[in-house]
């Protein structure tokens, strides 16, 4: 009576269930969410160069963050509701799914490619290499999963980096502009930024390597050799952003208030 009771609960918790999304909807998603940044990067082109831009940022540096901006608005916004309205995902990340937390993988795969796309035409991909290894290798595995309809629950968690890309772009977005970096925004974005690094980012990205012991079993082998090629280097590209970041917002700070109190003194 017991593993009966177990099997039912194994099959509730897998969303609505793999018939429940088609395949060619996510392609047409990603199409979609392509398009959707081009038309973005052409309304912005249009505006041109906002006057409280610093003198010597690029306006495709500051165009190209924005765009980011945007797309972790829309996407984190979309990842928080998907864990709101259904916690059950977490249960069982590989079968758990339905149609809005599957179309949210291409809808931020269709911006990836974009972003490629853009890097390559404005010769950034030498420049900007790790966010191209980074866009490849989530792309690679991201594909293969919403193609195979699995571990979808899993990149909606992975995805909920996106609520850390907000503060993430937008503290850039700052430094670009003229804000003062002592002032309250600015300190306030920074701070946000460090805190959704390590509960938004860091974290959900330590469950998914937690997740290649617990569900290694349940999926391919060539499936699983490809998350582990990905995920570890992902994961150390992301502690590396961190480390300069906090060097950038909180020990050079530190540092600077240290020498003004012993000029005090």
């Amino acid at each position: 009576m017991e593993k009966v009771k177990e099997h039912t609960v194994h099959i509730i918790n897998q969303g609505d269930g793999m018939d429940s999304v088609q395949v060619w909807q996510a392609y047409a998603m990603c199409a979609i969410s392509i398009m959707l940044m081009l038309a973005i990067r052409s309304v912005v082109t249009k505006f041109g160069k906002p006057e409280t831009l610093k003198d010597g940022v690029s306006f495709w540096k500051w165009r190209n963050i924005l765009i980011s901006w945007i797309h972790a608005v829309i996407v984190g916004t979309w990842d928080f509701m998907c864990l709101w309205w259904y916690p059950d995902l977490f249960q069982d990340p590989v079968f758990y799914i339905n149609n809005v937390m599957y179309l949210m993988v291409p809808f931020s795969i269709g911006y990836f490619l974009y972003d490629l796309y853009d890097m390559m035409t404005n010769e950034q991909q030498l420049i900007d290499w790790e966010i191209v290894l980074h866009h490849v290798l989530l792309s690679t595995v991201m594909i293969y999963s919403w193609t195979n309809k699995l571990c979808i629950a899993y990149s909606v968690i992975l995805l909920t980096s996106e609520i850390n890309s907000i503060f993430l772009h937008l503290r850039k977005l700052l430094q670009f502009t003229k804000v003062n970096f002592n002032s309250w925004l600015y300190q306030l974005v920074a701070m946000l930024n460090l805190f959704t690094f390590i509960t938004c980012r860091l974290f959900p990205q330590s469950r998914l390597m937690f997740g290649f012991y617990t569900d290694g079993h349940r999926i391919s082998k060539s499936y699983f050799i490809l998350l582990l090629l990905t995920y570890p280097i992902g994961f150390v590209i992301n502690i590396v952003l961190f480390w300069r970041i906090l060097k950038s917002d909180v020990l050079r700070r530190l540092k600077g208030n240290g020498k003004l109190r012993n000029k005090m003194e």
